[in-house]
């Protein structure tokens, strides 16, 4: 069983180096120093600040788990999607303040391992007011590099002053031994690749031993990690409470809004288990809706925020923040003081 999940695993991530090549043509390029937009909100005593690390497009592909090809044409088809053109995706980080002032960045981007057009989160940060030195903790969902690879730059630390905090079960994943012994030689060079970025990624942080695991369940700086495994073997979101109202950071649980809600099995090629990934989506979709939570999510269209309604048995919806739904419009931020709208 761990041999064919293993398998599994090295085919999917294959695919999604495909589906993010293929994006990287049709994706609009920007510069380091070109401007992208911020957006933040206020959640009780927390101010949450959108980051637009950058623009992804994925195979339509990609899209064809947990349904026959006629099906998934048919849901393209049902959704106004073109089956031949990239699903245009964003990639988004996030940044918490609390009120004593401390921050917790929730996902880093891409940094230097996805081209000129993803890479922008830590500029984002200075954007918004704030110095990259201030961020105390990173929480990662997970270690794929459009996740992970913002945190090293030229290698050295991004967050020199920060402790990164990343699943017991998803590090051991990437970085134990014992996965190459499972794979083929063409499946170990992929898999030797993409370990590489996360080694190289977390390596200026483990001399001052500022890389810790945890279980799920932990609570680190009052944000509970929330087990949502399927995308990767370890992959977690994050939840924030304030009087009995939820905020999820729900990393790669949803990659295009314009299919996934309306179908929740829907699955990419690129889920570790792409049927534990549908499975996941149908039942914190069920809760989020049910709680009336919001959520930030790393690839919805920026600024990733919003709110889901249940339609009907298995169907759902998605409300980006600013629409009739979810009517509280964000403010964009010039310093770290300055106050924001409450969501």
């Amino acid at each position: 069983m761990k041999k064919i999940l293993l398998v599994m695993l090295l085919a999917a991530w294959s695919g999604l180096c495909i589906a993010h090549t293929q994006g990287d043509e049709a994706a609009a390029a920007h510069s380091a120093d070109q401007a992208l937009p911020l957006k933040s909100i206020q959640f009780g005593p927390y101010k949450i600040t959108a980051l637009h690390d950058g623009d992804m497009a994925l195979n339509p592909a990609a899209f064809d788990q947990n349904f026959s090809q006629q099906e998934v044409q048919a849901i393209f088809q049902g959704q106004n999607t073109d089956p031949v053109k990239p699903v245009q995706s964003s990639v988004n980080a996030f940044l918490i303040e609390d009120d004593l002032g401390n921050l917790t960045l929730i996902d880093s981007g891409a940094g230097n391992c996805e081209g000129n057009h993803r890479g922008a989160a830590v500029q984002q940060i200075a954007a918004a007011g704030y110095k990259t030195s201030d961020v105390g903790t990173v929480l990662l969902t997970h270690l794929h590099p459009d996740h992970v690879c913002g945190i090293e730059n030229q290698t050295k630390a991004a967050f020199p002053f920060a402790t990164v905090y990343v699943s017991e079960k998803e590090l051991s994943y990437w970085l134990s031994e014992n996965t190459l012994a499972h794979l083929t030689a063409d499946q170990q060079a992929q898999y030797t690749s993409t370990a590489a970025q996360i080694k190289a990624a977390l390596a200026p942080y483990h001399p001052i031993r500022s890389v810790r695991t945890f279980k799920t369940g932990a609570v680190i700086n009052g944000i509970e990690a929330v087990e949502s495994a399927g995308h990767t073997p370890g992959h977690v979101s994050y939840q924030l409470q304030y009087q009995g109202r939820h905020l999820v950071f729900v990393g790669d649980i949803v990659h295009a809004a314009n299919l996934q809600f309306e179908y929740p099995a829907l699955s990419v090629n690129f889920d570790f288990d792409p049927v534990q990934s549908g499975k996941n989506r149908e039942h914190f979709f069920k809760d989020y809706a049910a709680q009336d939570s919001l959520i930030a999510a790393a690839h919805l269209p920026f600024p990733g925020i919003g709110k889901i309604k249940q339609n009907k048995a298995g169907s759902f919806e998605w409300n980006p923040i600013g629409s009739p739904a979810t009517p509280a419009t964000p403010a964009t931020p010039a310093t770290p003081a300055t106050p924001a709208t409450p969501a």
